[in-house]
Protein backbone atom coordinates (compact mmCIF):
# COMPACT_ATOMS: atom_id res chain seq x y z
CA UNK A 1 0.00 0.00 0.00
CA UNK A 2 1.39 3.50 -1.17
CA UNK A 3 2.23 5.87 1.81
CA UNK A 4 0.85 9.37 1.46
CA UNK A 5 3.08 12.03 0.18
CA UNK A 6 3.64 14.71 3.31
CA UNK A 7 4.34 18.24 2.11
CA UNK A 8 7.01 20.21 3.57
CA UNK A 9 4.65 22.59 5.66
CA UNK A 10 2.64 19.31 7.19
CA UNK A 11 6.27 18.21 8.62
CA UNK A 12 6.93 21.69 10.00
CA UNK A 13 4.82 22.70 13.30
CA UNK A 14 2.82 25.78 12.78
CA UNK A 15 3.51 25.99 8.91
CA UNK A 16 1.60 28.56 7.03
CA UNK A 17 1.30 28.67 3.08
CA UNK A 18 2.75 31.89 1.56
CA UNK A 19 1.10 33.37 -1.48
CA UNK A 20 3.87 34.57 -3.74
CA UNK A 21 2.39 37.96 -3.69
CA UNK A 22 2.57 37.63 0.56
CA UNK A 23 6.32 36.22 0.12
CA UNK A 24 7.36 39.22 -2.35
CA UNK A 25 6.63 41.84 0.34
CA UNK A 26 8.48 39.92 2.91
CA UNK A 27 11.90 39.92 0.71
CA UNK A 28 10.95 43.32 -0.12
CA UNK A 29 11.08 44.29 3.93
CA UNK A 30 14.63 44.49 3.94
CA UNK A 31 15.67 46.69 1.91
CA UNK A 32 12.82 49.07 2.40
CA UNK A 33 14.27 49.06 6.20
CA UNK A 34 18.06 49.77 4.84
CA UNK A 35 16.18 52.91 2.79
CA UNK A 36 14.71 54.12 5.55
CA UNK A 37 18.22 53.87 7.73
CA UNK A 38 19.40 55.60 4.90
CA UNK A 39 17.14 58.25 4.83
CA UNK A 40 17.62 58.82 8.52
CA UNK A 41 21.04 59.30 8.20
CA UNK A 42 22.39 63.05 8.03
CA UNK A 43 24.46 63.45 4.89
CA UNK A 44 28.07 63.60 5.53
CA UNK A 45 30.97 66.09 3.85
CA UNK A 46 32.91 64.25 1.61
CA UNK A 47 36.05 63.70 3.45
CA UNK A 48 38.52 65.18 1.24
CA UNK A 49 36.60 68.64 1.37
CA UNK A 50 36.65 68.32 4.55
CA UNK A 51 40.04 68.37 5.48
CA UNK A 52 40.77 70.83 2.60
CA UNK A 53 38.14 73.01 4.35
CA UNK A 54 39.65 72.44 7.77
CA UNK A 55 43.37 72.77 6.61
CA UNK A 56 42.65 76.37 5.20
CA UNK A 57 41.40 77.54 8.04
CA UNK A 58 44.23 76.21 10.31
CA UNK A 59 46.65 77.64 8.21
CA UNK A 60 44.81 80.93 8.40
CA UNK A 61 44.82 80.40 12.33
CA UNK A 62 40.62 80.11 11.93
CA UNK A 63 38.31 77.60 12.89
CA UNK A 64 34.98 76.21 12.02
CA UNK A 65 32.29 77.83 14.17
CA UNK A 66 29.63 75.32 15.61
CA UNK A 67 26.91 77.31 13.67
CA UNK A 68 27.54 75.23 10.62
CA UNK A 69 30.45 72.69 12.04
CA UNK A 70 28.05 70.42 14.05
CA UNK A 71 29.75 67.27 15.47
CA UNK A 72 33.07 68.31 13.17
CA UNK A 73 30.84 67.82 10.14
CA UNK A 74 31.23 70.92 8.24
CA UNK A 75 28.40 70.84 6.03
CA UNK A 76 25.75 70.97 8.62
CA UNK A 77 23.51 73.86 10.11
CA UNK A 78 23.77 76.73 8.63
CA UNK A 79 26.14 75.01 5.95
CA UNK A 80 22.99 73.59 4.50
CA UNK A 81 19.75 75.08 5.95
CA UNK A 82 18.62 78.65 4.11
CA UNK A 83 21.08 81.48 6.31
CA UNK A 84 22.32 83.85 4.03
CA UNK A 85 26.38 84.56 4.61
CA UNK A 86 26.28 87.28 2.14
CA UNK A 87 27.39 90.42 3.97
CA UNK A 88 26.34 88.40 7.18
CA UNK A 89 29.11 88.97 10.10
CA UNK A 90 27.85 86.22 12.09
CA UNK A 91 29.18 83.88 9.44
CA UNK A 92 32.79 84.87 8.87
CA UNK A 93 34.23 82.33 8.12
CA UNK A 94 31.97 80.67 6.38
CA UNK A 95 30.91 77.65 3.38
CA UNK A 96 27.86 76.34 2.40
CA UNK A 97 27.27 72.58 0.98
CA UNK A 98 24.99 70.81 -1.65
CA UNK A 99 24.08 67.62 -0.25
CA UNK A 100 22.07 66.43 -2.91
CA UNK A 101 24.83 63.49 -4.24
CA UNK A 102 24.67 59.99 -3.55
CA UNK A 103 20.65 59.73 -2.60
CA UNK A 104 21.09 63.04 -0.88
CA UNK A 105 23.78 61.41 1.54
CA UNK A 106 26.98 63.23 0.51
CA UNK A 107 27.88 67.06 1.27
CA UNK A 108 29.89 68.94 -1.58
CA UNK A 109 31.37 72.27 -0.88
CA UNK A 110 30.14 74.54 -2.87
CA UNK A 111 31.31 78.56 -1.41
CA UNK A 112 33.81 78.93 0.40
CA UNK A 113 33.69 82.74 2.27
CA UNK A 114 36.71 84.16 4.59
CA UNK A 115 35.85 88.08 4.31
CA UNK A 116 37.54 91.23 5.86
CA UNK A 117 38.94 89.31 9.15
CA UNK A 118 42.28 89.95 10.45
CA UNK A 119 43.91 87.07 8.69
CA UNK A 120 45.85 86.91 5.89
CA UNK A 121 47.94 84.18 3.93
CA UNK A 122 48.74 82.79 0.61
CA UNK A 123 45.85 81.03 -1.42
CA UNK A 124 46.64 77.33 0.46
CA UNK A 125 47.60 74.16 -1.74
CA UNK A 126 44.10 72.27 -0.25
CA UNK A 127 41.93 75.27 -2.06
CA UNK A 128 42.28 72.67 -4.87
CA UNK A 129 40.66 69.98 -3.21
CA UNK A 130 37.18 71.85 -3.66
CA UNK A 131 36.29 71.35 -7.14
CA UNK A 132 32.64 71.68 -6.68
CA UNK A 133 32.93 75.15 -5.51
CA UNK A 134 30.58 77.52 -7.29
CA UNK A 135 31.38 80.92 -5.25
CA UNK A 136 34.98 82.39 -3.99
CA UNK A 137 35.55 84.85 -1.50
CA UNK A 138 38.49 85.18 -0.02
CA UNK A 139 41.64 87.80 1.50
CA UNK A 140 45.09 86.27 0.45
CA UNK A 141 48.57 87.53 -0.58
CA UNK A 142 50.97 86.18 -2.86
CA UNK A 143 50.43 85.00 -6.69
CA UNK A 144 47.28 83.31 -7.78
CA UNK A 145 48.27 80.11 -8.16
CA UNK A 146 47.90 77.78 -11.27
CA UNK A 147 45.90 75.09 -10.12
CA UNK A 148 42.81 77.45 -9.52
CA UNK A 149 42.28 76.88 -13.46
CA UNK A 150 41.21 73.17 -11.43
CA UNK A 151 37.55 74.59 -9.73
CA UNK A 152 35.65 74.77 -13.21
CA UNK A 153 32.75 74.33 -11.30
CA UNK A 154 33.31 78.31 -10.75
CA UNK A 155 30.53 81.03 -11.28
CA UNK A 156 31.94 84.03 -9.02
CA UNK A 157 35.53 84.73 -8.28
CA UNK A 158 36.04 87.52 -5.83
CA UNK A 159 39.57 87.87 -4.73
CA UNK A 160 39.44 91.44 -4.63
CA UNK A 161 41.20 94.31 -1.99
CA UNK A 162 43.76 91.97 -1.36
CA UNK A 163 47.93 91.77 -2.03
CA UNK A 164 47.63 89.08 -4.17
CA UNK A 165 50.54 89.66 -6.86
CA UNK A 166 52.25 88.47 -10.32
CA UNK A 167 50.63 87.62 -13.32
CA UNK A 168 47.59 86.36 -13.72
CA UNK A 169 47.80 82.71 -14.60
CA UNK A 170 46.55 81.73 -18.12
CA UNK A 171 44.56 78.34 -16.53
CA UNK A 172 42.37 80.85 -15.06
CA UNK A 173 40.78 80.43 -19.02
CA UNK A 174 39.50 77.08 -17.55
CA UNK A 175 36.91 78.36 -15.49
CA UNK A 176 34.48 78.79 -18.44
CA UNK A 177 31.43 78.89 -16.02
CA UNK A 178 32.31 82.37 -14.60
CA UNK A 179 29.76 84.82 -14.64
CA UNK A 180 31.68 87.20 -12.34
CA UNK A 181 35.42 87.50 -11.75
CA UNK A 182 36.72 90.29 -9.49
CA UNK A 183 40.93 90.74 -9.27
CA UNK A 184 40.59 94.69 -8.57
CA UNK A 185 42.39 96.34 -6.01
CA UNK A 186 45.76 93.77 -5.87
CA UNK A 187 49.07 94.16 -7.03
CA UNK A 188 49.12 91.81 -10.19
CA UNK A 189 50.94 92.86 -12.83
CA UNK A 190 52.17 91.58 -16.83
CA UNK A 191 50.23 91.59 -19.34
CA UNK A 192 46.36 89.78 -19.20
CA UNK A 193 46.39 86.44 -20.70
CA UNK A 194 44.67 85.67 -23.99
CA UNK A 195 42.89 82.73 -22.46
CA UNK A 196 40.49 84.99 -20.46
CA UNK A 197 38.82 85.30 -24.19
CA UNK A 198 37.35 81.77 -23.36
CA UNK A 199 35.21 82.93 -20.37
CA UNK A 200 32.34 83.67 -22.98
CA UNK A 201 29.53 83.45 -20.03
CA UNK A 202 31.23 86.61 -18.06
CA UNK A 203 29.16 88.99 -17.10
CA UNK A 204 31.21 90.76 -14.87
CA UNK A 205 34.79 91.71 -14.88
CA UNK A 206 36.68 93.82 -12.33
CA UNK A 207 40.39 94.14 -12.88
CA UNK A 208 41.32 98.23 -12.17
CA UNK A 209 43.66 99.32 -9.51
CA UNK A 210 46.57 97.18 -10.41
CA UNK A 211 49.66 97.05 -12.55
CA UNK A 212 48.47 95.48 -15.75
CA UNK A 213 50.47 96.93 -18.51
CA UNK A 214 50.47 96.08 -21.90
CA UNK A 215 47.46 96.34 -24.71
CA UNK A 216 43.85 94.80 -23.38
CA UNK A 217 43.76 91.39 -25.30
CA UNK A 218 41.89 91.01 -28.82
CA UNK A 219 40.34 87.88 -27.16
CA UNK A 220 38.34 90.18 -25.18
CA UNK A 221 36.10 91.07 -28.32
CA UNK A 222 34.24 87.43 -27.51
CA UNK A 223 32.77 88.20 -24.35
CA UNK A 224 29.15 89.31 -25.75
CA UNK A 225 27.73 88.93 -22.41
CA UNK A 226 29.96 91.04 -20.83
CA UNK A 227 27.74 94.37 -18.83
CA UNK A 228 30.35 95.76 -16.38
CA UNK A 229 34.04 96.12 -17.76
CA UNK A 230 36.50 97.77 -14.73
CA UNK A 231 39.87 98.24 -16.07
CA UNK A 232 40.65 101.51 -15.09
CA UNK A 233 43.96 102.59 -12.97
CA UNK A 234 46.69 100.32 -14.62
CA UNK A 235 49.47 101.08 -17.01
CA UNK A 236 47.62 99.59 -20.35
CA UNK A 237 48.59 101.11 -23.18
CA UNK A 238 47.91 101.49 -27.12
CA UNK A 239 44.74 101.77 -28.51
CA UNK A 240 41.59 101.93 -26.74
CA UNK A 241 40.36 98.41 -29.17
CA UNK A 242 37.12 98.93 -31.21
CA UNK A 243 36.20 95.70 -30.26
CA UNK A 244 34.43 97.39 -27.34
CA UNK A 245 31.81 99.30 -29.36
CA UNK A 246 30.63 95.58 -30.58
CA UNK A 247 30.09 94.38 -26.69
CA UNK A 248 26.36 95.45 -27.15
CA UNK A 249 25.26 94.51 -23.59
CA UNK A 250 27.95 97.36 -21.69
CA UNK A 251 26.49 99.23 -19.16
CA UNK A 252 29.58 100.09 -17.31
CA UNK A 253 33.45 100.77 -18.50
CA UNK A 254 35.91 102.11 -16.50
CA UNK A 255 39.32 102.92 -18.65
CA UNK A 256 40.81 105.92 -17.11
CA UNK A 257 44.04 105.84 -15.02
CA UNK A 258 45.59 104.18 -17.85
CA UNK A 259 48.31 105.26 -20.71
CA UNK A 260 45.92 104.95 -23.95
CA UNK A 261 46.67 106.47 -26.40
CA UNK A 262 45.06 108.15 -29.87
CA UNK A 263 41.63 108.50 -30.57
CA UNK A 264 38.61 107.05 -28.98
CA UNK A 265 37.01 104.60 -31.89
CA UNK A 266 33.75 104.31 -33.11
CA UNK A 267 31.37 102.45 -31.31
CA UNK A 268 28.12 100.65 -31.28
CA UNK A 269 25.78 102.54 -28.37
CA UNK A 270 28.29 104.53 -25.87
CA UNK A 271 25.30 106.26 -25.12
CA UNK A 272 23.92 103.24 -23.23
CA UNK A 273 27.46 103.64 -20.98
CA UNK A 274 27.69 104.78 -17.24
CA UNK A 275 29.35 106.36 -16.04
CA UNK A 276 29.23 109.12 -19.12
CA UNK A 277 32.58 110.23 -18.56
CA UNK A 278 33.01 113.10 -20.91
CA UNK A 279 35.77 111.07 -23.31
CA UNK A 280 33.42 108.38 -23.58
CA UNK A 281 31.63 110.25 -25.99
CA UNK A 282 29.98 108.20 -28.73
CA UNK A 283 32.00 109.15 -32.03
CA UNK A 284 29.92 107.80 -34.89
CA UNK A 285 31.71 107.88 -38.24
Amino acid sequence: MRKPRLSGCRLLHGCVSLSPVLLFLLLLLPSSWMAAAQAQQAPQTDPVEAAAVNAILSKLGLSAPPSWNISGNPCSGAATDDTSIDDNPAFNPAIKCDCSDRNNTLCHVTRLKINTLDVFGPIPEELRNLTHLVKLKNYFYGPLPAFIGELTALESMTVGINALSGPVPKELGNLTNLLSLALGSNNFNGTLPDELGKLTKLRQIYIDSNDFSGPLPSTLSQLKNLSILWASDNNFSGQIPDYLGSLTNLTQLRLQGNSFQGPIPSCYDWESISPKEPWLSCLVT
